[in-house]
């Protein structure tokens, strides 16, 4: 058992989160292959915002705001870039800030096809391609977030 940054004790594993984490991946795999670039999307969105949150709870940084509702993922995205813990240099070497640019920029692109869903014809290249590169995003991100995580679960011991 450990605390996270709001003092909610967590166990170590949690294997009900870890069967939906599987899910999720085998869902955002099937919808890749079937040509559904916004179900995909929508999947990569949920599981960056998840690991990025995984990221500041073991860390021991607030996530959630004073009401109890989860920060957005553009305020956990700046502390990852800025908060003292992300800048060490085992941490910073897995999360360089041009990858945390990375998450960022792609989670602009994916905003403005949510936004604009209704507004604009389909264009399956780019929706594609947004879908392709938030895929690979949540690929290097859960390899990184892994290996961060469990520097900072043998710091807190």
């Amino acid at each position: 058992m450990r605390k996270d940054g709001d003092g909610i004790i967590m166990k170590e594993k949690n294997y009900e989160k870890q069967e939906i984490y599987s899910s999720m991946k085998r869902n955002l795999s099937k919808a890749i292959q079937a040509g559904f670039y916004y179900e995909a999307i929508f999947i990569e969105y949920a599981i960056i915002e998840d690991r990025c949150t995984s990221l500041l709870k073991h860390a021991n940084i607030r996530w959630v705001e004073s009401n109890g509702n989860e920060l957005k993922l553009s305020t956990k995205l700046n502390k990852l870039r800025s908060n003292p813990k992300f800048v060490l240099p085992y941490v910073r070497k897995r999360l360089p800030l041009d990858f945390i640019d990375r998450i960022d920029s792609w989670k602009k692109q994916r905003d403005r096809f949510i936004h604009d869903l209704a507004k604009i014809p389909y264009d399956d290249d780019n929706v594609k391609q947004v879908a392709m590169d938030g895929n690979e995003i949540v690929r290097i991100l859960d390899n990184k977030s892994r290996s961060v995580n469990r520097f900072y679960d043998k710091q807190m011991g």
